[in-house]
């Protein structure tokens, strides 16, 4: 009896751990696929945070995005997506207007179409940033 327990216990192994293994080879395999192109940055007024207007390439198959991440004055820009703002095309083309309206307020001159991927309204939670969108050059 204890050697088919073994047996049991060492195929359950093999079933669960190797289609596990293999996704955690693929997720790690492809994860740097994607880079990001800074485009254009502007500091807080209290030069706590900073915007970073930035294209993500993410190969061959994909088009040009724009993307828009609110960070730490002193942090660079990780290799992920906007935390703020996402929109199909080249930065030079589509990159809205950017302006700190106040350390806690950023204004994206840019009317929402909805045609947009991401287009979040705050960011953080007990010291938000807001966020606002207006008609303006886009």
């Amino acid at each position: 009896m204890k050697i088919w327990k073994k047996v049991a216990i060492s195929l359950a192994a093999v079933v669960v751990g190797v289609p596990l293994a293999i996704a955690g080879l693929f997720i790690y395999g492809t994860s740097g696929m994607c880079g990001n192109e800074i485009y254009s940055e502007v500091l807080s007024p209290n030069e706590k945070h900073k915007v970073v207007v930035f294209q993500r390439d993410c190969g061959a198959t994909t088009g040009f995005s724009t993307q828009i991440s609110i960070i730490e004055s002193d942090d660079e820009l990780e290799n992920e997506s906007g935390n703020i703002y996402i929109i199909d095309g080249h930065p030079k083309d589509v990159s809205p207007s950017i302006k700190w309206a106040s350390d806690t307020e950023l204004r994206i001159e840019r009317r929402l179409t909805g045609s947009e991927y991401k287009a979040e309204t705050s960011l953080g939670f007990l010291k938000k940033i807001k966020v606002t969108y207006s008609a303006g050059s886009s």
